[in-house]
């Protein structure tokens, strides 16, 4: 008796668990990529949520990179031009860092980038 009632509490958690729970790309994004794309992704990720170390501005890179970011702040959706501020990235990012960012945004939010 006592397992039947385990067994319909553990079977009714898992599934309502795995039907609720939230997928952490909730919202339409695309599957996280595989291989290589996926290091991108996260990368991409990282910069975006700013949960890594930049570099000091680069005044060299800062207009070029303030255009970029400026293009990239755009093409998100309304809530989230609210809660992030790319263009403040402007000259603290390398190249890898804002190439991984444009293939984050492109999967992410299903965008469509121009190339420039």
């Amino acid at each position: 008796m006592y397992k039947k009632i385990f067994l319909f509490l553990f079977l009714f958690t898992f599934v309502s668990v795995s039907l609720y729970s939230s997928g952490g790309m909730g919202g339409g994004g695309g599957p996280i990529p595989q291989g290589k794309d996926r290091e991108k992704f996260h990368l991409g990720k990282a910069v975006y949520n700013q949960e890594i170390e930049l570099f000091p501005i680069d005044v060299s890179k800062e207009v070029a990179q303030a255009e970029k970011l400026e293009y990239l702040q755009g093409a998100l959706p309304n809530p989230e031009k609210r809660r992030v501020t790319l263009p403040n990235l402007a000259g603290k990012l390398s190249d890898l860092q804002i190439e991984a960012l444009e293939y984050f945004i492109s999967v992410r939010f299903n965008v469509k980038l121009e190339k420039k």
